[in-house]
């Protein structure tokens, strides 16, 4: 079924939701196997991230695309939608969680993240590697969940898009953060140094953003491993880092906080 033309970024965290639910929906039907899902590759990432926190459905959900475009040579938006199909009646097992295959690689939802702007072998899953791949006309599983359980999925009617996402460099002041906290902002993700470390002028700022009920969470800039606290530094030295929330999570996480 056609859900929209939109460009892929002009998706936003509300299209991202709503089309999440309309999945949930439409596999919801006792005939129906599973879900592909075609997407532009900007945030096809992020996309399938909502699927898999919204989708509640024990039945596979696959999300893929194309790089090239139809007219290019070598297009590889009919080679990717036959293996999400195949994939989808192989089927994934139980708590695999919604996925995402691109030239051949199937990934967790969760892990995957586009890493090359250009190539058609443009996404990775860094840490978790693949789930699957597809050989010949063939899709085999190359690693399984560790439970059968899905993933923990945010059951909610609705999102708050008012999470703006702020990225620290070095030098950094409060600005930013209490323009985003003065201009309404309901939550703030804010992407750290090392494990979640943010410049000390931005701390108050923060501090004062959480005295006025405004969650804050501290993601990382890191490609591997996620925030956490510093077990190298001192706590009585620790004035980098503000009282908040982690963002669990390898590569991505900030842009995925805030969505």
């Amino acid at each position: 079924m056609l859900w929209s033309d939109k460009p892929s970024p002009h998706m936003t965290p509300e299209d991202m939701f709503r089309l999440a639910k309309d999945v949930e929906r439409a596999v919801a039907d006792k005939d129906c196997l599973g879900a592909v899902v075609l997407h532009g590759t900007d945030v096809l990432a992020e996309t399938a991230y909502m699927c898999d926190l919204a989708v509640d459905t024990h039945k596979p959900v696959v999300l893929t695309g194309s790089m090239r475009y139809y007219s290019e040579s070598g297009y590889d938006g009919l080679r990717n939608l036959i293996n999400a199909i195949r994939t989808v009646l192989l089927p994934l097992p139980p708590g695999t969680g919604a996925a995402l295959l691109m030239t051949d690689r199937i990934f967790r939802a969760r892990e995957a993240v586009k890493v090359n702007s250009l190539n058609v072998d443009a996404f990775e899953s860094r840490e978790a590697g693949i789930i699957g791949y597809v050989a010949g006309e063939e899709v085999i599983l190359a690693g399984c969940p560790l439970t059968v359980e899905p993933n923990r999925k945010f059951l909610a009617e609705r999102l708050e898009t008012r999470v703006p996402l702020i990225t620290s460099y070095t030098g950094m002041g409060p600005e930013a953060v209490d323009q985003a906290r003065e201009a309404g902002a309901k939550g703030l993700v804010i992407e750290g140094f090392g494990a979640g470390n943010v410049p000390p002028e931005v701390v108050p700022a923060l501090e004062r953003c959480m005295a006025d009920d405004i969650p804050v969470v501290l993601a990382t800039r890191c490609i591997e491993a996620e925030s956490g606290p510093s077990t190298a530094i001192p706590a009585a030295a620790r004035t980098s880092r503000p009282r908040a929330w982690s963002c669990p999570g390898a590569w991505a996480a900030p842009r995925r906080a805030s969505g």
